[in-house]
């Protein structure tokens, strides 16, 4: 019996490592702003496993988008184009400074 063959897509975003994940969360908290988890997302033509959102006090809206895609860390802020870094670490610096 023969089956059609199927392709399977990757994902525009992938999940993140806990380490990175662990990382944001205090960051956020650090510099007084709320992250949260998306998951199983569905743009219509694209899937992504974990959005993280970085939400400014006082608002409901997002400051920040971040996810994982095969390239590295895609942040895209509210205004603005996306952002691609090789590590978190990179793109947390960038967004807020550590010396702030």
């Amino acid at each position: 019996m023969n089956l059609p063959h199927m392709s399977v897509a990757t994902p525009t975003g992938l999940s993140f490592e806990v380490p990175d994940l662990l990382m944001v969360g205090a960051w956020a908290e650090f510099h007084g702003l709320k992250m949260t988890i998306d998951l199983d997302i569905h743009t219509g033509t694209e899937e992504y496993e974990e959005i993280v959102n970085i939400i400014a006090p006082g608002t409901r809206h997002n400051r920040w988008m971040i996810w994982r895609s095969a390239e590295g860390i895609v942040v895209q802020p509210r205004m603005g184009r996306p952002m691609l870094f090789d590590v978190m670490t990179d793109a947390l610096d960038l967004l807020i400074p550590a010396s702030e």
